[in-house]
């Protein structure tokens, strides 16, 4: 704690009129040649320490990273999660904007010049070599300073330049060879980009003159290349597409949009929780919404619980407002994440749609926040600061002074209590758009399943229904909240369970990499052959997980293909579009799903005749018409 308070640093002269509170500097910290990044949070002409204050010595930015509004927030979540302020800081800030510092070893001495010659990274020495380096550091003969390493780098790429007129270009061209086509070919483009003024990225015209082309014509003078910055697109798919149109809305979709409008034009923070049933249309109510605030000047903040399901919201508000969309989720690579941060932060983007990170997106003047599935515990940061991405929301809203919109089907309780007491306001889609009735819900009982011909978990009503889907070349969907292959191993003979040593709960077998893993903090340990406890060879696996599932799957309906969508196959980037774009270019195919997976089979909603789930130990099984 005590490091978890503002420090005084001197400004120098040269930095006087540039600092500003938001920016990020470097400086040194305690004793010896430590040094850190810190975040500016306040000017003052007197220092509260007593002593001799020591200088910043870089501005790591131009302009604040962090605007008042956002740095009075990392205050209040410090406060409000009791996590330190830095790290709160830290967390509102993209990774590339996480300076860090590389350890260098310097010799000093004649002995440290034997040992190491010139300068060189700690983190590069060899292990065998390093015990030898940090006594020689003790004795003085190396020293440690640290360089700073800042990871905020653009993408940037070569634009062609043309250095001479039309005239010259023609005169280059007929001291060519006969044979030199290339060359000619881009002499007659460089004479027209002179001509119509344009300076091409190279990118766009590999397809015509080689890149070894461009570099000989470097070399003569015929042209110059020019690094201009570019974004980095993390839907590259989507542009170009046309802007879809509002639809017209039901009598209570109206009602929702006039009433929220209504506060987004009084710049009222009051909450709205909308119940609306599955299929009653809030994507379009959330659309209108985000339109109004933004014919008034404002901006907007969307919220999504899932990854996976971030892509296909952004799809459609991307849809009815073009390049005016940025995305924020942890599914971005840190130079995507950057850049969009950047676009927000340039105020080029006026609307964000992203995951619970999203919310502490650098948006000025918001008109109107919209947190879709609300009761989804994927809001909730388990790492320090332990933070509710809606309580968040909230308080941004109050400063803002912008409503707050928060959706669900299903509403959490909490959000349920404040409507019925008037905290919140109301708001209700009772009807689905398309008239159709909610899907009949069967319940079976699992404990008569297998007396009434189940087998390997499945009961025969469930059998017989993914058997009829087959027929029919149509998909199914199957949902489970166990991933794995089995819950837990137990030893017969003591009842000894295989647990985790940090969490104290039992360790998930995972058969694709023949392991024992702890959901919770990463542990791993391979699968015991004998009891631990009394040395019996009764080991046996209990519980059931997607990864069985899909196994069994394989062995009762061989001629299905059967796709499993959890944490494990889905690790890599852009895996779990891999797999929903795989499912909706399929007939007569099984998916697999963690039941925390459940947002991401939207994606493929209209592409699914029957709907077929299974929550597998209850027995619960749902056949509709989709």
């Amino acid at each position: 704690m005590q490091t978890d308070r503002p420090f005084d640093y001197l400004i120098p002269e040269a930095l006087e009129d540039t600092i500003q509170p938001g920016m990020r500097v470097w400086v040194g910290f305690g004793k010896g040649s430590r040094k850190l990044m810190g975040m500016v949070i306040g000017l003052a002409d007197h220092a509260e320490f007593d002593g001799e204050l020591k200088p910043i010595l870089a501005i790591l930015d131009a302009a604040p990273v962090l605007d008042p509004e956002l740095l009075k927030l990392s205050k209040w979540l410090a406060d409000t999660t009791f996590a330190f302020w830095i790290t709160c800081v830290q967390t509102m800030l993209p990774a590339q904007l996480k300076a860090a510092a590389d350890k260098w070893v310097h010799p000093l001495t004649p002995a440290g010049h034997a040992l190491i010659p010139s300068a060189q990274a700690l983190d590069d020495l060899p292990e065998a070599a390093l015990a030898p380096v940090l006594k020689a550091v003790q004795h003085g003969d190396l020293e440690v300073k640290y360089r700073l390493h800042d990871r905020a780098k653009v993408k940037t790429v070569a634009h062609i330049v043309p250095d001479k007129t039309e005239a010259e270009y023609a005169e280059i061209k007929q001291t060519l060879n006969g044979n030199a086509k290339q060359q000619a070919h881009l002499l007659d483009l460089l004479t027209q980009w002179h001509h119509q003024n344009l300076t091409p990225a190279i990118p766009d015209v590999k397809n015509e003159i080689p890149r070894a082309q461009i570099t000989a014509a470097v070399k003569k003078g015929w042209l110059h290349l020019v690094e201009q910055e570019v974004y980095r697109d993390p839907y590259p798919q989507m542009q170009g597409q046309a802007l879809t149109k509002p639809l017209a809305l039901t009598v209570d979709q109206q009602q929702v949009v006039d009433q929220v409008t209504q506060a987004v034009d009084d710049h009222d923070p009051q909450t709205f929780l909308l119940e609306g049933v599955t299929g009653s249309g809030k994507t379009e109510v959330y659309l209108q919404i985000i339109a109004q605030a933004l014919q008034q000047g404002q901006t907007a903040l969307m919220l999504v619980p899932e990854i996976a399901l971030t892509p296909q919201m952004v799809k459609r508000v991307r849809g009815r407002f073009g390049e005016r969309v940025a995305v924020l989720h942890s599914g971005l690579s840190s130079g995507e994440k950057f850049d969009e941060w950047r676009r927000i932060e340039r105020h080029e983007a006026q609307v964000v749609v992203g995951a619970r990170s999203a919310v502490f997106a650098p948006l000025t003047n918001i008109g109107v926040f919209i947190i879709d599935e609300e009761h989804e515990s994927s809001y909730k940061q388990a790492d320090a600061p332990r933070y509710h991405a809606r309580d968040v929301v909230l308080h941004r809203a109050q400063t803002m002074h912008a409503p707050v919109v928060l959706g669900s089907a299903t509403p959490s309780l909490e959000s349920r209590a404040r409507a019925e007491k008037g905290v919140y306001t109301k708001l209700v889609l009772p009807k689905r758009i398309n008239q159709q009735p909610m899907p009949p819900v069967h319940l079976i009982d699992m404990r008569q399943a297998y007396q009434a011909g189940g087998r390997d978990g499945f009961s025969k009503p469930l059998l017989d229904a993914l058997q009829q889907r087959l027929d029919r070349h149509e998909q199914s969907v199957l949902l489970l909240n166990k991933r794995g292959f089995s819950s837990f191993v137990m030893c017969r003979e003591c009842g000894y369970k295989v647990q985790c040593p940090n969490c104290d709960i039992s360790l998930t077998l995972h058969m694709d990499s023949h392991s024992l893993k702890c959901h919770y903090c990463g542990h791993e340990e391979p699968i015991p052959t004998t009891c631990p406890n009394c040395g019996s060879k009764k080991i046996r696996y209990y519980g059931t997980g997607t990864e069985k599932v899909a196994a069994s799957l394989n062995q009762l309906l061989p001629q299905a293909r059967v796709l499993r969508m959890d944490v494990d196959t889905t690790r890599k980037k852009r895996q779990s579009r891999t797999v929903v774009e795989t499912i909706r270019q399929s007939r007569g195919r099984y998916f697999i799903g963690h039941a925390n997976d459940r947002q991401r089979l939207r994606l493929s909603r209209c592409h699914l005749g029957w709907r077929d789930q299974c929550r597998h130990g209850t027995g619960f099984a749902r056949l509709s018409r989709w």
